[in-house]
C-alpha cells in the first residue's frame, strides 16, 4: 500500500485488543490502528478465540446472542460510516497485494463516488451464495425480488459513507430495532449485498454515485491447493482495471510463496511500464 497508493488516502487497521501490541508499531502519518472494541457498543463484547476452529473469534450481545467474528468484522466496516470524517470508504481484506500504482482520487470523479456490481445478471440459482442476497432483502423490506440481480462482491469494495449511514437507518426502521442487532441476528449476512441492493432497490437519489463494473482486486476466493503453476498463472494475465491480487487466508497458500509470485508479477509490470 505504501508503494503504490496514492492520493488524499488514509489507512485504518482495525484489530481485536489482543493484538493491539502487535499492530500498534504500523500506526503513522497516513496509517492509524483502531481497537474493534471499542468502535461497537459496550453491549458487544470479545468472548474468546477458538482453537480448534482456527482461532476464530466468538462474541456475544444479549441483543443478538452468540456472533461469529466474520460476522462482527461485517458490522464494524458499517460502524465505521459513523466513526470516520472521510466521505470515502474504501475496504480492502488483509489478504489483498497491491501491485500496480493506484491514485485513490480516482474514485470520486466530480462529486460521484464509485460504486461497483459486476455486469453479469444471475437469478435465485445461479447467483453465489444465494442466501446473502435474499436475506439482504428481507432486511431492507424488499417487497419485490431482486432477481435477476448482479453481485456486489470485491476485495477493493467502495462504500459513500453518507451512503451508508442511510442504509443503516433503513434498516432499523424496517426491523424495529438497533440495526446493529438486526444484522447481529442473522447468520448468512452479506454487508456489500446490503450496501448494493440498497443503492439499486431503495435509494431514490443515486446522483452523487457513479456505478463501475470492472473489479479493482483479482481474487481467488476458492479453497483448494494452488500448485506454483497455478499460483504464478493466477498471478498473470492481469486486466487493466485490476490494481491488486487477493488470495484468501482459507485457500492455504503459504504466505512465502505468495509473496514470490506477487513479487514476479510487480517485476512484470515495472518491464512493461
Amino acid at each position: 500500500m505504501d508503494a503504490f497508493v496514492s492520493g488524499p488516502w488514509h489507512h485504518y487497521i482495525i484489530v481485536e485488543t489482543v493484538d493491539l501490541a502487535l499492530f500498534k508499531q504500523l500506526g503513522g502519518k497516513h496509517r492509524t490502528i483502531l481497537e474493534m472494541e471499542a468502535l461497537l457498543p459496550p453491549s458487544f463484547h470479545h468472548i474468546m478465540r477458538i482453537p480448534i476452529i482456527n482461532n476464530r473469534s466468538l462474541w456475544f450481545s444479549w441483543g443478538t446472542r452468540f456472533m461469529a467474528g466474520w460476522h462482527v468484522q461485517q458490522l464494524i466496516k458499517m460502524e465505521m460510516a459513523f466513526q470516520l470524517h472521510e466521505q470515502g470508504l474504501l475496504y480492502c481484506d488483509s489478504d489483498v497485494f497491491f501491485v500496480r500504482p493506484f491514485d485513490i482520487s480516482v474514485l470520486c470523479k466530480s462529486g460521484q463516488y464509485r460504486y461497483f456490481s459486476t455486469l453479469e445478471r444471475y437469478d435465485e440459482k445461479t447467483i453465489p451464495n444465494p442466501k446473502y442476497t435474499t436475506v439482504s432483502t428481507r432486511l431492507l423490506g424488499l417487497k419485490e425480488s431482486p432477481f435477476p440481480s448482479p453481485t456486489y462482491v470485491d476485495n477493493l469494495v467502495t462504500w459513500h459513507r453518507p451512503t451508508v449511514q442511510a442504509l443503516c437507518a433503513h434498516i432499523a426502521q424496517v426491523s424495529g430495532r438497533d440495526w446493529r442487532v438486526a444484522l447481529g441476528r442473522e447468520i448468512f449476512l452479506s454487508e456489500y449485498s446490503l450496501y448494493g441492493l440498497f443503492i439499486d432497490h431503495v435509494l431514490k437519489d443515486r446522483s452523487h454515485l457513479r456505478l463501475e463494473h470492472n473489479i479493482m482486486c483479482k481474487t481467488v476466493w476458492n479453497r483448494g491447493a494452488m500448485d506454483d503453476a497455478a499460483l504464478e498463472a493466477f498471478c498473470s494475465n492481469i486486466s487493466d482495471s485490476v490494481v491488486a491480487l487477493g488470495v484468501q487466508s482459507f485457500a492455504g497458500v503459504a504466505v512465502e510463496r505468495l509473496e514470490k509470485q506477487l513479487w514476479k508479477a510487480i517485476q512484470r509490470e515495472d518491464l512493461s511500464a
